[in-house]
């Protein structure tokens, strides 16, 4: 094993003597950061096209962003889960390939750059990691290759926890669920109504639900549970 993926399942194994509050999810996002010179990390497992479930973030602010990315619907992660690689974006390139997601970012968290990389193992195409960092330079190759490493273990890691799991919402077992699984599974519940009641399909009932949030300046999440509660209206 590498260096970098040795020193990850050190910080990995200290952080199980911990008070067992973080499930493995977030504990595999803290761990990167730790090891990793960046500032941020997320996990999000890619179930169909567009259906992204949040697995665990090291902090609120890389949750925050995993939220935005989702919103509008492209950004780094969506790329690397798309084209089976890393992808490197640091601020300049962040502004040209999604400038939208861009601003918000800068807006609504201090990261100004990323690093997405599908995890290794067998959830290499369903499960990316996303590195964010304060610096909006590219990340050099050491990183990258450091980045490829943490990846690797951490896909490994991940694919026991869920194989060892049972009771599963959106691929998620009940031992790994977290807060942000459940409300994301409260968004496809409300794009399921929006479909029902408008008659479109699911990916259409999306956008108009994106639409919706964006202009009221809310996360999906939140844009999710005021339509659930009537307090949002759908056109």
């Amino acid at each position: 094993m590498s260096a970098p993926g040795e020193a990850f399942r050190v910080a990995l194994d200290r952080s199980a003597d911990d008070d067992g509050a973080l499930l493995l999810p977030g504990r595999l996002a803290q761990a990167a950061v730790e090891v990793l010179p960046v500032d941020g990390a997320g996990l999000s497992l890619v179930l169909l096209a567009g259906r992204r479930v949040p697995l665990g973030a090291s902090d609120p602010l890389a949750g925050a962003a995993e939220r935005l990315q989702f919103a509008l619907g492209d950004g780094p992660c969506t790329a690397a889960h798309r084209d089976g690689g890393p992808v490197l974006a640091p601020a300049d390139q962040l502004v040209v390939r999604w400038p939208v997601f861009a601003v918000q970012l800068a807006a609504q968290t201090p990261f100004r750059s990323v690093l997405a990389l599908p995890v290794g193992g067998p959830l290499a195409g369903s499960v990316v990691l996303d590195l964010y960092a304060h610096d909006p330079g590219a990340p050099g190759p050491d990183l990258v290759a450091a980045a490829g490493a943490v990846a690797d273990v951490a896909g490994a890691e991940l694919a026991a926890g869920l194989a060892a799991g049972s009771d599963a919402v959106l691929g998620v077992p009940a031992a790994l669920r977290t807060d942000a699984v459940q409300a994301r599974q409260r968004v496809w519940v409300a794009v399921g109504r929006l479909a029902t009641e408008q008659g479109t399909t699911s990916g259409t009932a999306l956008a108009t639900l994106r639409a919706l949030a964006f202009a009221r300046d809310l996360d999906l999440e939140t844009a999710a549970e005021q339509l659930l509660a009537g307090e949002l209206p759908a056109g």
